[in-house]
């Protein structure tokens, strides 16, 4: 028997008195605190999640009704948020839990305000571009695994390239993933991969809330990624997880499984091709057999043939080569050489002859020319040139211009002839040419009609 003298109660008679007694000294309370851990809707419509400061946090449930009516602000990783509701504890398992009624946005949170400043630096900066970005080989040789020793997401890589037959060298590289200072020690292992020269680099880790994951947020960590000199395929947390890390990578994948896939589906689509390669190539066999085959018979038949055409054509080159040999021979080319030197005489014999008369025709046609061509006649035929042409400077002088009425007007103080009116000022002196004697004149007056120009001073010189 139990000392205890007081009221027993069972569990369910406990729970209900603590609720009440929630309800009682608590009541309606409004809580501050930032999102963590948030996954989004249930299927059923209901939430559940933590709210966290500083120092605790508590988890936090609001049924789909009171969703639909209280709900004033989108959820998000790190939102900083008011929340209205009660205390609850769950019957089944004793769990305690803020049950909410109304939620109010109050910003973001610090871990999230700071992922969004870091992140809008870095893309200022460039370090997101994808024309920096490294391309992934398609079949590497050498694999270097970056995560946590003995972790789920390193089981399931593994795992994965067991079941797959990954034919290359993985290159373990333990480090830390979570907790103060996991980047320092997950930019070392980048340092320590580039060193063991591998293609390629997984970085990986499994799911976990903002801070779990924040070592991936870190500057120095995502600096250390942008410039490793080795591709780097980042695979953190789950499908709806987004790190820094991520998009400064070259590759991010949605889970370590699909990351470890992705390393193999090259040699896999070699593998492929091969296997249709050697199919295709055992197909063909027989058939490359059978023709081969058929043109050994072909060559057969036709092997009598033309071995007897052959031997004709050899005969014929033997017959061939004899003839030109009969034709060199000494004697032979004697008498041809005797016959050449006979033909030649007989030319140069025959050209001589008709040399002669033909030049003797061409000075008998030089002499008739000759004396049809004498002095008299050339003489003759220059006296006509040359009277043609003196009557063309005669008609085209400027004596013969003043003898039909012209005259020529020039400046006193420059040489050459007026044209225009324009040439003189008034009071130059002009000296007028004519075909007996000359005038001097001064402008008076000056105007585009030559009948106007007035002459006061008129001189007459012999």
């Amino acid at each position: 028997m139990s000392r205890f003298e007081g009221e027993v109660v069972s569990v369910s008679e406990l729970i209900e008195r603590a609720r009440e007694a929630l309800d009682c000294a608590v009541g309606v309370v409004a809580v501050e605190g930032e999102v963590f851990e948030y996954r989004g809707p249930h299927s059923s419509g209901h939430y559940y999640f933590k709210l966290r400061d500083s120092d605790t946090s508590i988890d936090v449930k609001m049924w789909r009704g009171a969703a639909q009516r209280g709900l004033r602000c989108a959820l998000e990783e790190g939102r900083a948020v008011l929340g209205i509701g009660r205390l609850d504890i769950w019957p089944k398992r004793g769990v305690l839990s803020f049950l909410l009624d109304e939620v109010h946005d109050l910003g973001a949170g610090d871990l999230a305000r700071r992922f969004e400043e870091l992140k809008q630096r870095l893309l200022r900066e460039g370090l997101f571009d994808e024309s920096r970005k490294q391309g992934i080989p398609e079949r590497p040789c050498r694999v270097g695994l970056i995560t946590a020793r003995d972790s789920a997401a390193a089981a399931d890589v593994e795992q994965t390239w067991l079941d797959l037959g990954a034919p290359f060298e993985v290159v373990y590289i333990p480090s830390r993933v979570q907790g103060d200072g996991a980047e320092h020690g997950l930019v070392k292992a980048l340092l320590a991969a580039a060193r063991q020269d591998v293609d390629v680099v997984l970085l990986t880790r499994g799911g976990g809330s903002l801070e779990d994951l924040w070592a991936f947020n870190e500057e120095v960590l995502v600096r250390a990624i942008a410039a490793c000199p080795v591709p780097v395929i980042c695979v953190v947390g789950h499908e709806t997880d987004f790190t820094l890390a991520d998009f400064v990578a070259d590759l991010r994948c949605k889970t370590p499984t699909a990351g470890a896939a992705r390393l193999v589906e090259g040699w896999l689509r070699t593998q492929r091709r091969l296997l249709r390669l050697g199919a295709r190539l055992a197909d063909a066999g027989p058939v490359h057999w059978g023709l081969a085959r058929a043109r050994w018979v072909i060559a057969g038949e036709a092997l009598p043939e033309s071995w007897s055409n052959r031997c004709r054509q050899l005969r014929e080159r033997y017959q061939a080569s004899r003839m030109t040999l009969q034709a060199q021979r000494p004697d032979r080319r004697l008498a041809r050489a005797q016959q050449r030197l006979a033909e030649n005489e007989l030319r140069f014999f025959h050209a001589s002859e008709a040399g002669r008369m033909q030049w003797a025709l061409r000075a008998q046609r030089w002499g008739r020319r000759l004396l049809s061509a004498g002095p008299n006649q050339e003489l003759a035929s220059f006296a006509r040139i040359f009277s043609g042409q003196g009557a063309r400077l005669e008609a085209g002088s400027p004596t013969a211009l003043l003898e039909r009425g012209y005259a020529l007007v020039e400046r006193s103080d420059m040489p050459g002839f007026l044209r225009q009116a324009n040439e003189v000022k008034l009071g130059d002196v002009l000296r007028i040419r004519l075909a007996a004697g000359q005038l001097e004149a001064t402008v008076d007056a000056i105007t585009d009609e030559p009948e106007k120009v007035r002459v006061d001073k008129v001189d007459l010189r012999e």
